[in-house]
C-alpha cells in the first residue's frame, strides 16, 4: 500500500501544474498569495475582536480559593498551637451600565467590515498581478516570435546580396550592411529570449507554480476589450460605489469616531450589579480554640464614579480626535487616489486600443511594402538596404501592434480593478479569447497583402 501511495505522490504534487485555465490560474494564485493570506488572517482576527466586544456585555464569574496554615505561639513562653483556614468565593458581575461599551462594539463592527474590505482589495490586487504577469509573458513571447522571424528574414537577405555580389549585381557595401542588420538582429533576439525568460519565471511565481499549457496559447489577434470612449464618468461612479479600498477609508473614519466616543465615556460613571458566595472553614484563630465552618452570600450594585485621572482621559480623548482627523485625511487621499488611477487607466486603455486599431492598418501598409521593395530588388530597381528597412519596420509595427494589444488588456484589467468588479467572469472572458500560439513568419506578409 505505501510503495502504490509512493508511486502516486508524483501525480498529487503534478496536480496543481496542472491547471491551465485562466479561471483556474487565477484560484491557484489566490490560494498561494501572501498578501492575501494575511489579510485572511486580520479578517479571522477583527471577527474575534467583535466577539469580545459583544462579551463585555454578558457576566463574568470567577471562583477564588484560598488556603492557609498558620502556627500561633503566646509570648513569652506559650505552647506553638497549629490551625488551618480554607476559603472558596464564588463571584458572578453583571454590567448594568457602561457607556464605552457601545461604541467598542461599534468600533468592532467597522474594523471587521474593514478587514473584510481589505480581504477583497488584496484579491483584486493579486489578480491584476497575475493579469499583468500572464500578458507580460504573451507580449515577450510575441517579441522573441517577431524578432526570430526578422533574423530568418535578414538571413535570407544577406545570402540574396552575397549572390547579387558574385554575380556583380549588388556592392560590396549592401553585403555588409546586411550582414550588420543580421548582427543586430540577434542581439536583439538574445535580449527578447532573456526578458521572456525572466517573464516566465515571474509568472510562474505569481501563479505558483509553471504554466506549461497556458504557454502555448495566446490572445487572438483580433481580440480586444470593449470600451465605450463615453464610459469614464460611469467608471468612476462604479469605483465610488464598490472600491473596497475607499470602503476601508470609510469603515476607518467610522472606527476612529467610535474610539473617540468610547474615549470620552470614560467620564461616565458605572453601574454593576454584583452576587457573591463564600464558604469559610478553620480548625481555630489566634484568639479561639473552637473550629468553625459557615457560609455567606451576598448581592449587591456597585456604582463607580471616575473622579481625576491625572489627566489621562482627556489625552486620550485628545489623541482620538487627532487620529480621526487622520483618518478623514485619508479617506480624501484614497478617494483622489482612485478617481485619478481610473482616470489614468481608462487613458491609458483607451489609447492602446487607439494604437491598436491603427498599427493593424499600419502592419498591413508595412507589410505591402516589405513585398514591393522585394520584387523591386529582384528587378533591379531597389536596394538591398531598401529591403532590409522596409523588414525593420515591419518587425517594428508588429511588435508595437503586438504591445498594444496587450497592454489594452492590462489597462482594462486594472480598471476593473479599480472599480472592484475585477472577478471570475473576467478571466472566464479573456480565457475565451486565448487561441493557439502561432509563431509570426514575416512571409505572412504575401498572405495578408493578398500578393
Amino acid at each position: 500500500m505505501i510503495r502504490r501511495l509512493t508511486r502516486l505522490l508524483p501525480l498529487f504534487v503534478a496536480l496543481p501544474v496542472a491547471a491551465q485555465t485562466l479561471p483556474e490560474l487565477a484560484d491557484r494564485a489566490l490560494a498561494a498569495d501572501p498578501a492575501v493570506r494575511a489579510t485572511g488572517a486580520s479578517l479571522r482576527a477583527a471577527e474575534e475582536r467583535l466577539v469580545q466586544a459583544r462579551a463585555a456585555y454578558g457576566p463574568t464569574a470567577n471562583l477564588t480559593a484560598t488556603s492557609t496554615e498558620t502556627r500561633y505561639q503566646e509570648l513569652p513562653a506559650g505552647q506553638t498551637r497549629p490551625f488551618r483556614a480554607d476559603q472558596y468565593a464564588f463571584q458572578v458581575t453583571q454590567p448594568v451600565w457602561r457607556g464605552a461599551l457601545y461604541p467598542a462594539l461599534q468600533a468592532a463592527r467597522s474594523q471587521l467590515e474593514q478587514a473584510g474590505n481589505a480581504l477583497l482589495q488584496s484579491r483584486l490586487e493579486a489578480q491584476q498581478r497575475l493579469a499583468e504577469a500572464v500578458l507580460e509573458v504573451f507580449k515577450s513571447r510575441d517579441v522573441v516570435a517577431h524578432a526570430t522571424a526578422l533574423r530568418e528574414a535578414y538571413g535570407e537577405q544577406l545570402a540574396a546580396a552575397r549572390r547579387g555580389f558574385q554575380v556583380g549585381r549588388a556592392a560590396a557595401p549592401e553585403v555588409r550592411e546586411a550582414e550588420a542588420r543580421v548582427d543586430n538582429a540577434i542581439a536583439q533576439l538574445l535580449a527578447a529570449e532573456a526578458e521572456l525568460d525572466l517573464r516566465q519565471q515571474v509568472l510562474a511565481e505569481v501563479a505558483n507554480g509553471p504554466v506549461p499549457a497556458l504557454l502555448a496559447r495566446a490572445v487572438a489577434p483580433e481580440a480586444l476589450p470593449v470600451l465605450p470612449a463615453d464610459s469614464v464618468l460611469e467608471w468612476l461612479s462604479q469605483a465610488e460605489a464598490e472600491s473596497p479600498q475607499l470602503r476601508q477609508a470609510r469603515l476607518a473614519v467610522d472606527a476612529a469616531e467610535a474610539e473617540t466616543r468610547k474615549a470620552s465615556l470614560a467620564h461616565a460613571p458605572t453601574v454593576d450589579i454584583n452576587y457573591n458566595y463564600t464558604h469559610s472553614s478553620d480548625t481555630g484563630t489566634a484568639t479561639s480554640i473552637f473550629p468553625r465552618r459557615g457560609n455567606s452570600s451576598a448581592i449587591g450594585a456597585t456604582l463607580t464614579i471616575p473622579l481625576f485621572a491625572s489627566g489621562a482621559t482627556q489625552s486620550k480623548v485628545v489623541e482620538t480626535l487627532a487620529l480621526r482627523d487622520k483618518a478623514a485625511s485619508e479617506l480624501d487621499l484614497a478617494r483622489r487616489t482612485l478617481v485619478i488611477g481610473v482616470r489614468q487607466a481608462f487613458v491609458a486603455t483607451l489609447s492602446a486600443l487607439s494604437q491598436a486599431k491603427a498599427l493593424a492598418t499600419a502592419e498591413r501598409s508595412q507589410a505591402l511594402s516589405v513585398r514591393a521593395n522585394q520584387r523591386g530588388f529582384e528587378v533591379g530597381i531597389k536596394t538591398n538596404a531598401d529591403v532590409l528597412e522596409a523588414q525593420g519596420k515591419l518587425f517594428e509595427a508588429r511588435r508595437d501592434l503586438s504591445r498594444a494589444r496587450h497592454d489594452a488588456w492590462a489597462g482594462y484589467f486594472r480598471l476593473r480593478a479599480l472599480s472592484g468588479q475585477l472577478g471570475e467572469a473576467d478571466w472566464q472572458a479573456l480565457d475565451a479569447q486565448l487561441v493557439a500560439h502561432r509563431p509570426v513568419d514575416l512571409n505572412r506578409a504575401r498572405e495578408r497583402s493578398g500578393s
